[in-house]
């Protein structure tokens, strides 16, 4: 099927660039004449934003998918409502950041993986970790001459052990993949279950947390992330360093009681804070280089 560009309307507040930055979802690159280039559902897509226009290019329809995706189904006029409420501290985060949205990721195991690789590294290093092991894929998807690997399921993981293994993740991450892998495979870990409305956040950082390498902070970003809990608050430096700046002396789990269930919106406001603007998008280097790579 030939690709053709489909559009949708967004809030005039929505800035894809900054939504696809990197820090939520690690196989987004630029691409050619302004177009950014992902890999959604085994497929590639290439989108780009003009004024409040999203336009994406696919080889099928991937409406449903892309809003999803955003969620341009939230009404964040009630998110930024509530949390401005809390204190004058998350107003003004709220007034500073308005295009600052949470992704929807639909691949569960993609994000799982993902966020091990993210643990006590930065975002280029975890983009190229996310590539590797997609790298290790036999299905590959095409569109208008960009070639990118779908990425592998837990089962084809687990067939290339020794290459996971072997593709410079460090041996926590390899182990944690493989750990993640081995307990979807027997049924141990059920992330679409997790997923469910009436599994708690509590409940499935437990299950999470379950698999090595995965502690609070990683089982809170894939809980977010790809679990629709919007309650989790994910604990890292960068939200450490703007809960020190705003709140000193508060206690994170204090605070994420006070945020209730838009704690998580609360955490990427104090992240993009603190990161003011450091996380680039930087195109992951192709299989080739990476296989070259010492």
């Amino acid at each position: 099927m030939t690709a053709k560009s489909r559009y949708l309307t967004v809030d005039p507040r929505f800035e894809l660039e900054l939504v696809l930055d990197g820090t939520q979802d690690f196989r987004w690159r630029a691409w050619k004449e302004g177009w950014l280039s992902g890999v959604l559902a085994g497929q590639i897509v290439h989108i780009r934003q003009t004024g409040d226009v999203l336009e994406y290019r696919a080889k099928s329809d991937l409406d449903d998918l892309m809003k999803s995706y955003f969620r341009f189904s939230e009404d964040i006029d009630e998110v930024h409502k509530a949390l401005s409420a809390v204190d004058g501290s998350m107003a003004r985060l709220v007034n500073r950041y308005p295009y600052l949205r949470i992704l929807r990721q639909p691949d569960p195991w993609q994000a799982t993986v993902a966020y091990i690789c993210s643990a006590n590294s930065n975002i280029k290093r975890t983009s190229d970790m996310v590539e590797r092991v997609a790298c290790l894929s036999d299905r590959h998807a095409e569109l208008d001459g960009d070639v990118r690997h779908a990425f592998p399921t837990p089962d084809e993981v687990l067939k290339r052990s020794t290459d996971i293994q072997d593709a410079r993740l460090g041996l926590n991450r390899a182990s944690g993949i493989l750990d993640a892998a081995t307990q979807i495979s027997n049924s141990k870990l059920d992330l679409h279950r997790l997923r469910q409305t009436d599994v708690s956040y509590d409940e499935a950082a437990q299950a999470l947390q379950a698999v090595t390498g995965i502690g609070p902070k990683v089982a809170a970003c894939i809980a977010l992330f790809s679990l629709d809990k919007a309650e989790a608050f994910p604990l890292d430096t960068w939200v450490g360093r703007a809960l020190t700046h705003y709140y000193p002396g508060q206690s994170p789990s204090d605070l994420r009681k006070s945020f209730g269930q838009h704690a998580g919106y609360a955490s990427q406001f104090l992240f993009r804070d603190a990161l003011t603007r450091q996380a680039t998008l930087t195109p992951p280097p192709s299989c080739e280089k990476l296989k070259k790579t010492p």
